[in-house]
């Protein structure tokens, strides 16, 4: 009864916050691409997921846009954004981004994101360091880290109960049945077949960039790495890599968390964030 109560809250959360975000087509270097934004202040982008949690605006986007100018796009080969076909690795989702900042004017931004968006949010700061004024990666794979393994996310994709196991600290929680649902609709097949696309592009023959951490010295701003700190997928040892490799870096652990902290540990998460990109 209590996890039926908590999925009927976080479904009104859901279409209260559908009123906040607006999506928007911009062009991108040639590319029709989608994007979703809302509230008011420092603009502030956030790179999504191989979940795809960009394709609607969700409570957490709302909680962050009371703060900031939020942008959320959707990669390439997600939903109706286009230029996948452009995309053959991680190098390139990050020239896309930076094409897209040029697109809307943005000099500098927080730019942050969870997973695969950590990951390409790492590669633009990098190459890009002058436009980023903070940078926060959450989760993110990227890196070679001796003696910790990757979870292997398309050997137990098409089971739900596996795949809540990797993803959540609490596979059997209200939140872990509402993000990985039993019952699986056109729609929701169609975008995990776009995902695993994405990351078969991106990770496939290599689930690393070999020059990555070689680079990230090169980051020149206050950095936040956020892990959950029961993260079956990308364990906490990437999280305490990158924080020997960037410079002045800050690593938090979330306590009683999986790999997704933005609906596991929301207020923690969203928190976090908002106290370190708002100084």
């Amino acid at each position: 009864m209590l996890n039926l109560f908590k999925k009927l809250h976080y479904g009104a959360r859901v279409l209260l916050s559908k009123l906040g975000g607006q999506p928007e087509t911009i062009d991108v270097a040639g590319k029709a691409s989608i994007l979703l934004h809302g509230g008011e202040g420092e603009p502030f982008v956030y790179l999504h997921s191989a979940l795809g949690e960009s394709l609607m605006w969700l409570p957490f986007h709302q909680a962050f846009a009371k703060k900031f100018r939020v942008y959320s796009p959707i990669h390439p080969g997600f939903g109706r954004s286009g230029g996948f076909d452009l995309i053959a690795d991680i190098e390139d989702m990050a020239f896309h981004y930076i094409d897209m900042l040029d697109a809307l004017g943005l000099e500098q931004v927080c730019l942050g994101g969870v997973s695969l968006g950590g990951w390409i949010a790492a590669e633009i700061a990098v190459r890009w360091p002058e436009r980023v004024k903070r940078l926060w990666i959450a989760d993110a794979p990227g890196l070679w880290v001796e003696g910790s393994s990757l979870g292997d996310l398309f050997r137990v994709a098409q089971n739900r109960e596996k795949l809540r196991e990797m993803l959540f600290h609490d596979p059997h929680s209200a939140m872990a049945s509402v993000v990985i649902k039993d019952n699986v609709d056109e729609s929701t097949m169609l975008n995990a077949y776009q995902a695993m696309t994405v990351l078969a592009r991106m990770v496939w023959q290599r689930p690393y960039d070999p020059k990555l951490a070689g680079r990230l010295r090169r980051i020149a701003c206050p950095t936040l790495l956020l892990w959950g700190d029961n993260d079956r997928l990308v364990p906490p040892a990437y999280g305490e890599a990158y924080h020997k490799l960037i410079p002045g870096s800050e690593l938090k652990l979330i306590p009683n968390c999986g790999h997704l902290p933005m609906f596991e540990k929301e207020a923690e998460f969203v928190e976090a964030i908002t106290k370190f990109c708002g100084v």
